[in-house]
């Protein structure tokens, strides 16, 4: 059993950590070529951009959960047409998704909270990534439907390889080429399309072919997908709309300089978020697998090894965090006036980081086994509390209470956690 956990959780470990890599090396290039504008102008685009990779994320992994409980219960031909169906799913949800920002994102952005210079740059950003955007869902989507074939290993490389082009293209592009927001976009379009060329040529091999048939849209496979689809949808986007009401918030009560901060704080806890959510979504073959068969012995067993790693790296990277805090502001080149506020939240962020370790395995866990309700109560909870939060604390502690919101509402989200967790079957942290 270890051997086949580690086969499944170190690949999608290393995928997530690779796709948190797309979201940070555009904010290093731009911030060192252009400052605190290029920093706060891709902040505020990202809310509308990450639309499209958690779209992909969202269709694949639901589909992936309904495909791994069907083949558990012995029912192959409906996961072969659930599989199918994702295809489908990628591609009507991508053009409708698509065409809507284009035509409505220079207002988007306007209420998101770029002005004056900011929109332009923001505009820019968003429109060259939406050329590429039925690529990016796609890409996104394809992958944890490889790792339900077992190839962790193949779609770890299939990113691997999309994120080490767009590095070196950001390079080429932000500084070589001084395209600024225009090269980050490309760059990043061009890496996803490397990671598609793998997974289009995994699915080539006979042995993975969808029939076309599959393809047929099956309302009550397509109603199930959506179900499941809710939850790692929402835990995907979920770092974006907090980024949203935050930066209204730090512009309001900080400035530019205040926004400047929190990209760079977004993006380290993205960062590990990414990583802990790796660790439970490469589980979630395995979870999804026992749930179908009724194992509940396996299922206990991964679900602890995947509790144990999670809080392991969540712990580890909040001490990390702590004691670097004083290099991020550098290494982005921010202005001085940010990393103050960098360094002083930094303590603040790091506890987010440890508590990501128990509270995202923890929702993947739920729709992983079929946990619909719970994994949606803590996915859109967390909503719902992060805006209560985001607008009460700043009333009684200014600037402070922005930094403090988005640990207050981990505390809650971690003590809920525990809750269903103990009264889950099969399920036990002792």
């Amino acid at each position: 059993m270890k051997k086949n956990f580690i086969r499944y959780i170190f690949p999608s470990m290393l995928s997530f950590l690779l796709t948190g890599i797309y979201s940070i090396v555009d904010g290093i290039f731009v911030g060192r070529a252009m400052g605190d504008p290029g920093l706060a102008a891709i902040n505020i685009a990202w809310p509308l951009v990450a639309l499209i990779i958690s779209m992909g994320t969202g269709i694949g992994m639901g589909s992936a959960v309904v495909v791994s409980l069907n083949i558990g219960a012995g029912n192959e031909e409906k996961a072969r047409r659930t599989e199918g169906n994702a295809f489908f799913l990628f591609f009507t949800g991508s053009l409708i998704l698509i065409s809507f920002l284009y035509l409505s994102g220079t207002p988007l952005l306007q209420l998101l909270g770029a002005k004056e210079d900011l929109l332009p740059l923001a505009v820019s950003y968003l429109h060259y990534i939406l050329l590429g955007g039925i690529i990016q869902v796609f890409a996104s989507g394809m992958v944890p439907l490889m790792r339900n074939h077992g190839a962790s290993f193949y779609a770890m490389c299939a990113m691997a390889l999309g994120c080490i082009s767009n590095i070196l293209l950001d390079y080429y592009f932000v500084i070589v080429l001084r395209l600024e927001m225009k090269g980050a976009a490309l760059a990043t379009v061009c890496g996803q399309v490397l990671t598609l060329i793998l997974c289009a040529a995994f699915y080539c091999r006979k042995k993975n072919r969808i029939p076309l048939s599959n393809l047929k849209p099956d309302r009550n496979v397509i109603l199930s997908v959506l179900q499941v689809a809710l939850s790692p949808f929402g835990l995907t986007y979920l770092p974006s709309v907090t980024i949203i009401f935050m930066n209204i918030q730090t512009i309001k009560y900080g400035g530019k300089e205040a926004v400047s901060a929190y990209a760079v704080l977004a993006y380290i806890i993205s960062f590990m978020e990414l990583l802990v959510q790796g660790i439970g979504d490469g589980s979630q073959p395995l979870l999804s697998l026992s749930k179908g068969r009724n194992d509940k012995k396996a299922l206990k067993t991964y679900a602890g090894w995947t509790f144990l790693l999670g809080i392991g790296f969540g712990i580890a990277g909040a001490v990390l965090f702590v004691s670097l805090k004083h290099l991020l502001p550098v290494f982005y080149g921010t202005s001085e006036e940010a990393a103050g506020y960098i360094i002083h939240a930094a303590p603040a962020f790091a506890l987010v980081m440890a508590l990501y370790g128990l509270n995202k395995p923890a929702v993947s866990y739920f729709y992983a086994t079929r946990q619909v309700r719970v994994s949606s109560l803590l996915v859109y909870g967390e909503i719902a509390l992060t805006l209560l939060f985001i607008f009460l604390l700043p009333l009684f502690l200014g600037l402070n209470g922005i930094w403090y919101t988005i640990p207050a509402v981990q505390v809650i989200l971690g003590i809920l956690c525990l809750f269903f967790l103990r009264r889950s079957q099969g399920t036990s942290l002792e």
